[in-house]
């Protein structure tokens, strides 16, 4: 079990998971894909955050997961955050 997660498994991991979550082909999902284009309300937002919290074991802020709008700021975020993985992930507001 490594720490490090590849780029290219945090994205496929990503995909995987809007694609469960939207019931559609991963093939649909792309990196530039924004939430309006996949049809994901704030709802599906909330769950898929959930979902992506639990699947690579981390807590994704508030202000930040409401600024995310893209496939690729999601990867980015979980890139940034696992490579800097001690920060403090429990800032409350």
């Amino acid at each position: 079990m490594e720490n490090n997660k590849l780029p290219d498994e945090i994205t496929a991991r990503v995909v995987a998971a809007i694609a469960k979550l939207k019931k559609i082909t991963p093939e649909t999902v792309r990196l530039d894909s924004t939430f309006e284009e996949l049809r994901m309300d704030s709802l599906d937002g909330l769950d898929l955050f959930f979902q992506l919290e639990e699947a690579f074991d981390l807590t994704i802020p508030d202000d930040r997961a409401r600024s995310l709008r893209t496939v690729r700021g999601i990867v980015e975020e979980i890139e940034k955050m696992l490579s800097g993985q001690k920060s403090d992930s429990s800032v409350r507001t």
